[in-house]
């Protein structure tokens, strides 16, 4: 294997003009393991330790209010409500990613200090609402500006171009982790997985370790079903197109509009395949109401467990019973 051969599978640049200590850490590799593939590290390390130099620049904006940074995404959750800046504790529990007891800390500390008030929540006697007090709004409204000024001041290293491309890319990987399926593929009758997902149900059954994305359900009645898709075909490209992200495969029903149609290629097993998915004419609709489903006006292509709205709101993506 040549230098170069190996610099480009370790993701090592052959000249980098100011090198960071990852490429170190991965020259040490290409060194040590040239026979394994360690450029994921590259992205991977460099995400973590670009957040570890973030998280402790912006401590020092909530540090000078005695706030942390937990502190703060309580207030801004509490904020990006709207008035009068309000959530029940449970949903800001789910908003924050956290369990009871850690939200249940969060709360009591910034309720001592006046930031934040308990309230009894009327539509649910068990619960409590959490609310923004005056003195916390006023908090906010200081805070918000130098911490945003912050922020902008650690991205000057990147141009305002690549900071959206940067951006561009880590919402389409963010996505892939934080539904858990892929939810673009609902209005043509597909339950798709992301490819992480994907690769790891393959490899599992000894099929090729090729990026996708996984049909793991389609519903009669829908153009997935018609054009033949099941429950294991890979989507590798659509109209050509590599389309491993949910945003690829958004993209090709934007480009097709309502009326056309995708050409898919598709892995059954490891046999590959060319399916066409045509579009509805005419755009599907959201059930506001789960009975509209049970009673036969409209059929659910979603489940409870991936519902993309919040609980409660029973809003899904549907199409008309025929």
């Amino acid at each position: 294997m040549s230098a170069s051969t190996r610099e480009a599978l370790h993701g090592t640049p052959e000249q980098a003009p100011v090198p960071d200590s990852i490429d170190q850490l991965l020259a040490d590799w290409a060194r040590e393991r040239p026979d394994l593939d360690f450029s994921p590290v590259g992205i991977i390390n460099r995400l973590a330790r670009v957040r570890a130099h973030l998280d402790t620049a912006l401590l020092q904006v909530f540090h000078s209010f005695s706030l942390t940074s937990a502190d703060f995404r309580v207030i801004v959750a509490l904020r990006r409500a709207g008035s009068p800046y309000q959530l029940p504790q449970a949903r800001l529990m789910t908003q924050l990613g956290l369990t009871s007891g850690t939200i249940s800390l969060r709360v009591d500390r910034l309720t001592k200090r006046g930031i934040v008030t308990r309230e009894a929540d009327p539509n649910d006697k068990r619960g409590q609402r959490i609310r923004l007090t005056a003195d916390g709004l006023r908090l906010f409204d200081e805070i918000a500006p130098l911490h945003l000024a912050n922020e902008e001041r650690l991205l000057s290293s990147l141009t305002p171009d690549e900071q959206v491309t940067l951006a561009q890319l880590l919402r389409k990987l963010l996505v892939s982790f934080e539904s858990g399926a892929v939810q673009v593929g609902l209005p043509l009758g597909m339950h798709l997985e992301p490819a992480h997902l994907a690769r790891h149900r393959r490899t599992a059954v000894g099929l090729s370790d090729t990026p996708g994305l996984l049909v793991t359900h389609t519903i009669a009645g829908t153009p997935a079903a018609a054009a033949g898709l099941a429950r294991g075909d890979l989507i590798v490209a659509v109209d050509g197109i590599d389309s491993r992200s949910e945003d690829a495969l958004a993209q090709a029903i934007n480009r097709a509009g309502p009326g056309g149609q995708l050409r898919l290629s598709v892995l059954r097993g490891n046999d590959h395949h060319q399916v066409t998915v045509h579009i509805p004419a005419r755009r599907l609709s959201r059930c506001r109401a789960r009975k509209n489903a049970a009673a036969g006006l409209c059929q659910c292509l979603t489940t409870s467990r991936s519902c993309p709205s919040a609980r409660r709101r029973y809003r899904c993506w549907t199409v008309p019973r025929p």
